[in-house]
C-alpha cells in the first residue's frame, strides 16, 4: 500500500458545491504514476492556494483514460484524460499553509515540496504521511 497526495484547486474545480450538495466524488485527475496507483492505496486531498488538507480517501482501482467527471464544476473542463477511481473516508477544512510543510524538516526531500506544481498525484512516505496526519 502507497500513500499519496492530491492536489486541489479551488480556481478550477468547485469541489465545495459537489460535497455541500451530497454528490460522490468517484474520480480524480492523474497527471504521472499512473502504473503505480493501486486499490487499497491512501490519499490526502490538498487544497492548493490557501493551503490545506480537504480530504483523506483511498483509491479503488486503475485510472482510465475518459471524459472529465463533473463537467459542470470544472471552470474550463479539460479534454478526457486520466483518472483515478477513489472513496473520500472524511472531509476535513483544516487549513496549513504550504509553507508551514515547507519549513517543517519532517517533509524535507518530500516531492510536493520541491515541486508543488507537477502534476497529481505526489508520492508520500509512510513517516511523511503520519507528519501529515499531525496536522488534522
Amino acid at each position: 500500500m502507497r500513500n499519496w497526495l492530491m492536489t486541489w484547486n479551488p480556481e478550477a474545480f468547485d469541489l465545495d458545491t459537489l460535497r455541500r450538495e451530497g454528490r460522490p466524488v468517484n474520480d480524480w485527475r492523474v497527471g504521472r504514476f499512473r502504473d503505480e496507483l493501486s486499490a487499497g492505496d491512501r490519499f490526502l486531498l490538498w487544497r492548493s492556494g490557501a493551503g490545506g488538507i480537504a480530504a483523506l480517501g483511498r483509491i479503488e482501482g486503475k485510472p482510465e483514460f475518459k471524459a472529465a467527471p463533473s463537467p459542470d464544476e470544472w471552470t474550463d473542463p479539460p479534454e478526457p484524460a486520466w483518472f483515478v477511481p477513489l472513496v473520500i473516508d472524511s472531509w476535513h477544512d483544516r487549513r496549513v499553509a504550504f509553507k508551514t510543510l515547507r519549513v517543517d524538516a519532517r517533509f524535507n526531500g518530500m516531492k510536493f515540496i520541491d515541486m508543488p506544481g507537477a502534476a497529481n498525484p505526489h508520492l508520500v512516505t509512510d513517516a511523511q504521511w503520519d507528519a501529515l496526519m499531525t496536522y488534522l
